[in-house]
């Protein structure tokens, strides 16, 4: 009996532990409602021209179609790293690239209060209850294999930065716009 007893001491003591290890969630993600991780993995990135990222540089924004190493946080915008900074300029060629593994990252800005403009009102305005600082975007962060490349780049397309609730993954038009004529993204 005591024996028993003991046990189920045991037990109940962990259900606490327990029921507080099933409450984690993980800050990535690859699928859900409304997104297109499964469209995008298996489709195909086409570079139609080459792109010189400049010395000390790994990755280039694209966002409107323009080609740059800054972008507006209130619009979406794609960008294309490569792993190493080089002391050289560095040329991302153009061709294919099949998309493989597709994972989805939240970013994260502490923004400083007050007036803010929100990227759908393209105005700036005060809203009810702006008091948090808190701004997220949503992208997704593509694998790009080619078999030409031996460490082909990695594509990233994010939605504009908002507030939490407002906060949205990329539609397959808004990564397009973004990318204008220098790229093509075809879903699987």
């Amino acid at each position: 009996m005591a024996a028993k007893h003991g046990m189920l001491h045991s037990i109940l003591g962990l259900l606490p532990v327990l029921l507080l290890l099933t409450a984690c969630q993980s800050g990535t993600f690859t699928r859900s409602e409304g997104t297109m991780f499964e469209q995008l993995s298996g489709g195909q990135f086409t570079l139609h021209r080459d792109i010189t990222l400049a010395p000390g540089h790994v990755r280039v924004i694209l966002q409107g179609g323009i080609a740059s190493y800054g972008a507006s946080e209130y619009e979406p915008r794609c960008e294309l790293e490569v792993r190493d900074i080089l002391e050289q300029p560095q040329i991302i060629p153009a061709g294919s690239y099949r998309i493989g593994k597709v994972v989805g990252m939240h970013h994260y800005v502490d923004r400083h209060p007050g007036s803010v403009m929100l990227a759908a009102a393209g105005e700036t305005f005060r809203l009810a209850d702006d008091t948090s600082n808190e701004w997220f975007m949503y992208s997704y962060r593509m694998q790009l294999l080619n078999e030409q490349q031996v460490e082909a780049p990695t594509l990233s397309c994010g939605g504009a930065y908002n507030f939490a609730f407002y906060a949205r993954y990329p539609t397959l038009q808004e990564m397009q716009e973004a990318l204008g004529d220098h790229a093509t993204l075809t879903p699987g």
